[in-house]
């Protein structure tokens, strides 16, 4: 099996890496955390020792017949601080047309979830994914689609990867609470970053895991569910659901996926000194 493959259970989930930022500045991820406070996290720091990498990953679901892809990058459209994203190869090379999608979840609407929902055609964009049912937390949905939102300097992407699929009367489906996505996968709340950000809760034949959207980060995070990066639209209530997250994989001993950690991404929370702390597969 590949390493970008793991499966849980029946379910099988392959990583697609649609960009990547190999040295963020780390006073620019996380300008309240001083660099001292990294040192026991140099192995997951970049090669100067002190910039965060930042790695843009989709993950590819097979779950009960269907073809499912959790968040879309950063797209192919133009974006500050941002590579242009390759998602469209990355999914060829994993054997899958963009037709082939039949879900497209967004765990929260930010410029590196959702850029691929949308590809431009003339002077329009249309949806990129044909035949997919896009699948959008609603209070998510309601907060940033609103006239008052979306007309912000800083939400062109709204514009261009969201609000399309709105005018173009694409297969929008708004889902609220603890939703049941298919038998194996199960969409759990876990709001801060993002006024409704949800994560991906996997469950089959016995095995568990989690797709955690924005929860971290950062690997440092796992040990420091305190630590906030800029991003996060409500700290408090940030660190509040990535404690609760980061307690429910350690106690269940779920397999942990996260888009932003190193490729693949995959790996479970160990416990050492009586601190959590990250490990990849």
């Amino acid at each position: 099996m590949p390493d970008n493959v793991i499966k849980i259970g029946k379910v099988e989930i392959t990583a697609v890496i649609d960009a990547a930022l190999p040295r963020a500045p780390r006073e620019a991820c996380f300008p309240a955390i001083p660099d001292e406070a990294f040192a026991p996290f140099r192995e997951f720091m970049a090669d100067d020792g002190v910039s965060v990498p930042i790695t843009i990953t989709s993950f590819l679901v097979r779950s009960s017949g269907n073809t499912i892809l959790v968040d879309t990058g950063i797209g192919g459209k133009t974006r500050q601080y941002f590579p242009t994203g390759r998602l469209p190869d990355a999914l060829r090379e994993a054997g899958v047309e963009m037709g082939d999608i039949d879900i497209v979840l967004a765990t929260h609407i930010h410029v590196d979830h959702v850029g691929w929902h949308t590809v431009a055609r003339g002077d329009d964009f249309v949806p990129a994914f044909p035949n997919a049912a896009y699948v959008f937390n609603r209070p998510e949905w309601d907060f940033f689609t609103s006239p008052e939102e979306s007309a912000g300097d800083d939400r062109v992407y709204v514009r261009d990867s969201v609000l399309p699929l709105r005018d173009c009367g694409a297969n929008i489906e708004l889902v609220e609470g603890e939703h049941r996505l298919t038998d194996d996968l199960t969409l759990i709340q876990t709001p801060g970053h993002t006024p409704a950000h949800v994560s991906v809760a996997i469950a089959s034949q016995g095995e568990a895991g989690v797709i955690i959207g924005d929860v971290c980060h950062h690997p440092a995070q796992v040990t420091n569910t305190d630590w906030c990066p800029i991003f996060d639209m409500n700290p408090v209530l940030s660190a509040q659901s990535r404690e609760t997250l980061m307690q429910k994989i350690e106690d269940e001993r779920m397999t942990m996926l996260a888009g932003h950690f190193a490729t693949p991404g995959f790996g479970r929370i160990v416990r050492m000194e009586g601190q959590r702390f990250w490990r990849g597969l």
